[in-house]
């Protein structure tokens, strides 16, 4: 787990940033809180939090100064810095002391999830190859090239990074090259094959863990006992791309019915307010997404848009509701969300191949 800790004088923000994420399935605890700069450095002094969240604007202290006095302390602490200012001065300042990131208020889960996770990520990294570090220097002497160590926690990131990403030939070529990699550094005792390859699956496993079902995230770690029976460092690497491969597709296959799941519920919103002046934005937000990531992924799962089907929905209505003569164009236009008569049979004539009008006659 690692520690963080919330700095803003508003308390409700405050609240608000505990209650936002669930920061237990982050591997997260927040061990403390202040409401301004100067009792923040108190606190982070006895407390050594390995993240803090700090707004900028603050009484006694402002986020800048704490900052800039809590990096000179303790120069390895993550920091992502919050604001309500778009100020540039702000973004210059969170640059020059190394934030993570600054982010403007008011945020989504989605955004601020985001960002935390390249913090964990950069916090795993670190630690990775700190215990890498110990491990080879105990079992190897300083024997190990300077940038072997490096070579092999690169190679663990980018497979961890592929377990949930649907590429199973890519994530089998990058574990058969770690192991080409660990024989090229001669670093293939049993035991050190197996410190590592026990990392990289518990980090695989905590990777995917938002992505799979819990069953098969304990099945894989239940398996991990399996490594003090091989006899060989092939049958390390067999057994290893096998449980990676399991955890890929698993991640793979749950990822894609949670995403077509989120589309049905988005083309199911559409459907019931088409009507209304619908904005990517208000989608994101009903089910909890960025606008971007939605329109991404709807693109994916549809082939189209959100837009384009927004448009299809309507002009689909707006042809029922012209096969009625009684409905003036201008009604039926106001009737399934154009304002401007003028724009919808500019539409209707360019997806349809005929204007309104010509429709209704041909109807009728």
């Amino acid at each position: 787990m690692y520690t963080m800790m919330l700095v803003d004088d508003d308390y409700i923000s405050r609240e608000g940033l505990r209650d936002l994420i669930d920061w237990d399935s982050l591997g997260i605890e927040i061990t403390g809180e202040a409401e301004d700069g100067a009792e923040a450095l108190l606190v982070a002094r006895d407390l050594r939090p390995n993240i803090v969240i700090t707004d900028v604007v603050m009484p006694v202290m402002d986020g800048i100064q704490f900052v800039d006095k809590l990096k000179h302390e303790q120069p390895a602490v993550m920091v992502i810095m919050i604001s309500a200012h778009q100020d540039i001065q702000y973004v210059k300042a969170s640059i020059k002391l190394d934030a993570i990131d600054y982010i403007l208020k008011p945020f989504n889960r989605e955004e601020l999830k985001q960002v935390v996770g390249k913090v964990v990520a950069k916090l795993d990294k670190e630690r990775a190859e700190k215990r890498l570090k110990d491990d080879v220097s105990q079992y190897y002497s300083g024997s190990i090239s300077s940038t072997g160590l490096p070579v092999i926690v690169d190679s663990v990131e980018k497979i961890i990074g592929l377990c949930s990403t649907g590429q199973t030939e890519a994530l089998t070529a990058e574990v058969q090259q770690l192991f080409i990699t660990i024989r090229q550094l001669k670093m293939e005792s049993m035991l050190f094959l197996t410190t590592i390859c026990s990392e990289l699956l518990i980090k695989a496993i905590r990777s995917a863990a938002t992505h799979i079902e819990s069953a098969i995230a304990q099945e894989v770690k239940e398996s991990l006992h399996q490594f003090r029976s091989m006899q060989s460092p092939q049958q390390i690497e067999m057994f290893v791309l096998e449980k990676l491969v399991y955890l890929e597709k698993a991640s793979n296959e749950l990822r894609n019915s949670k995403s077509r799941r989120i589309i049905r519920d988005v083309e199911s919103i559409i459907h019931k307010v088409y009507y209304q002046n619908l904005t990517i934005g208000q989608l994101a937000a009903e089910v909890f997404m960025s606008p971007g990531h939605l329109q991404t992924l709807f693109k994916k799962e549809t082939g189209h848009t959100i837009n384009d089907y927004i448009t299809h929905v309507r002009l689909k209505k707006a042809q029922v509701l012209l096969k009625d003569a009684s409905i003036k164009i201008y009604e039926v236009a106001n009737q399934v969300g154009y304002q401007d008569t003028h724009y919808f049979t500019k539409i209707f004539k360019k997806v349809v191949g005929v204007n309104p009008m010509e429709y209704r006659e041909k109807m009728l």
